[in-house]
């Protein structure tokens, strides 16, 4: 069935798009003729500034564009600023092609990754000496946002062996919005309407993202409210599970909501509730892995105070492999990295919490001591350079694995393993120091707490695997909680036990905490009477 708020959403964006409304033009240099030098400065261009200079590049801040010339006279290169380029053949091609008039130029289109040359020729894509010809770029405007452009050469005719050719910087233009399309020889009007389905609109990914907006999108009347200047951004989750969307923009309100599409058959999935003071949106949803949704973000009104980026926040929900962790207890667990591991696992590697490392090929274990106390973690015996690490929450998909403790390479274990190549965890990492120490495990493990422990190898080799043991040894407390005198039931001379000991001793603490006390003996009276399992 049709979601009627949606089909009049989408009557909305075609009203717009036949009116023509927009929320800024295409900005176009008009005629400039400026002949460029030919050497190695050129001319540098900061397109919204509207600045040419024949160098040197300290003349023009924040400049954009910069032909200068190529090892020989005819040829010309692009110097290509952070987050610019110019349109390419293929992806990261240092090549800057020749564009028809009309040519889309944007998100989608081709970039050179750095350095950008022409080539003179009759091919599609090649130069023509003589004549004009039209490229395409991208560049980071002065508010930190990708826009588009075109620009204009007049390259003179072809010089005989040696020669100089002059090149000509006729005129460009570029889109004002940021993120939107520009067709190649457009000079003026107002862009494209927003289409809520469009190839280029840009997607999101887990953990932060800042992204354009465009103003002049329809609004959307959701469940929890109308969202002003509806963006929608495509995400499609990695791994099954809840996923929180979030969406906080200083000094300006925001709504968002998930839907299950971009067109009027879409399904709303969840709408926003207020976060961030009150000012922004949290949305929660279950979510499949593979299938795409829609978090649609805009204006909690219309005097929201939104520019032109969006800021939404993708929290993932725990990684299965950790969620299903392998049960770990005290003494020897087996593993091998070449048995179904969760690939790389990215980790907190030192207390200050100011680095991380990758564990490849990462195996999850789940310990719960049974006593309160100090614990020693070690992977002694191993056929390789292990590393290791525990934490008491398990990551999100895409996201780090903050820990309470990490070593890489523990100096020699008493028996077994190899020299630096076992990893070792407890009060003082085996006395590991240097680069590879990582940090010990300064506090207690406490009783009926679960942690996870990442364990994994250093070698990126796809065929290096590592096989050993997982050692784990600390104090170690009755397996059944309440028998404290192990008869295998929990009965009167149970609760004497804990009595004698309340108020004064750890004798009959059941919850790990290192006193008895009344927790204890209402801990002990839900269990009294049953038999140990």
């Amino acid at each position: 069935m049709k979601n009627l708020k949606l089909e009049l959403h989408f009557a909305a964006t075609a009203a717009l798009c036949l009116a023509g409304a927009a929320a800024a033009d295409v900005v176009y240099s008009g005629p400039l003729n400026f002949v460029c030098a030919i050497d190695i400065d050129g001319t540098y261009i900061n397109v919204q500034t509207a600045q040419l200079t024949n160098g040197p590049g300290s003349s023009v801040p924040g400049w954009d564009v910069n032909p200068y010339r190529a090892s020989t006279g005819s040829g010309m290169n692009f110097f290509s600023p952070t987050g610019g380029g110019m349109v390419s053949a293929a992806a990261g091609v240092g090549s800057a092609i020749k564009l028809a008039g009309g040519a889309t130029i944007g998100s989608t289109s081709n970039f050179s990754a750095s350095t950008a040359t022409i080539v003179f020729g009759s091919a599609a894509g090649n130069w023509q000496y003589g004549t004009e010809n039209i490229v395409g770029f991208r560049f980071v405007g002065a508010d930190g946002q990708t826009r588009y452009g075109w620009m204009r050469f007049l390259m003179g005719t072809q010089p005989s062996s040696g020669n100089l050719v002059t090149r000509t910087v006729v005129d460009y233009a570029y889109e004002s919005v940021a993120g939107a399309s520009i067709v190649a020889g457009n000079t003026g009007g107002p862009p494209p309407a927003y289409d809520p389905c469009a190839a280029s609109n840009p997607t999101l990914a887990n953990g932060a993202n800042s992204k354009p907006y465009r103003a002049d999108a329809a609004d959307l009347t959701v469940s929890c409210g109308t969202i002003d200047g509806a963006n929608y951004y495509k995400f499609t989750p990695g791994d099954s599970g809840a996923y929180t969307f979030e969406s906080c923009v200083s000094g300006a309100g925001v709504q968002l909501a998930v839907l299950s599409g971009c067109d009027a058959f879409a399904t709303e999935l969840a709408c926003g509730a207020p976060a961030c003071g009150g000012l922004g949106s949290s949305a929660t949803v279950t979510l499949t892995a593979g299938v795409p949704v829609y978090v649609v973000a805009g204006g909690s009104s219309s005097s929201s105070g939104l520019a032109s980026s969006m800021s939404v926040a993708v929290s993932a929900p725990p990684i299965g492999a950790c969620v299903n962790a392998v049960v770990a207890g005290y003494g020897d667990n087996a593993f091998d990295t070449g048995v179904g591991n969760n690939g790389a696992q990215v980790v907190q590697s030192n207390l200050a919490d100011t680095a991380t490392a990758n564990i490849q090929k990462s195996l999850w274990f789940a310990f719960t001591p049974t006593a309160t106390g100090q614990f020693a973690i070690k992977t002694c015996g191993a056929n390789g350079d292990t590393m290791l690490a525990i934490g008491t929450t398990c990551p999100g998909v895409g996201s780090r694995f903050n820990t309470i403790a990490y070593n890489d390479d523990a100096p020699l274990c008493s028996s077994g393993g190899t020299g630096n190549l076992a990893s070792f965890i407890d009060a003082t990492n085996n006395g590991a120091t240097g680069s590879f120490a990582g940090f010990p495990l300064t506090q207690d493990l406490v009783a009926g707490t679960t942690y996870y422990i990442c364990l994994g190898q250093f070698s990126t080799v796809a065929t290096t695997t590592v096989a050993g043991s997982l050692n784990i040894s600390g104090p170690e407390g009755s397996a059944c909680d309440g028998d404290f005198n192990g008869d295998g039931t929990r009965d009167g001379a149970d609760l004497g036990t804990l009595l004698a000991s309340f108020g004064f001793d750890a004798g009959g603490d059941m919850n790990g905490d290192g006193v008895t006390d009344g927790a204890d003996l209402g801990a002990l009276l839900a269990v009294f009477g049953t038999a140990c399992q």
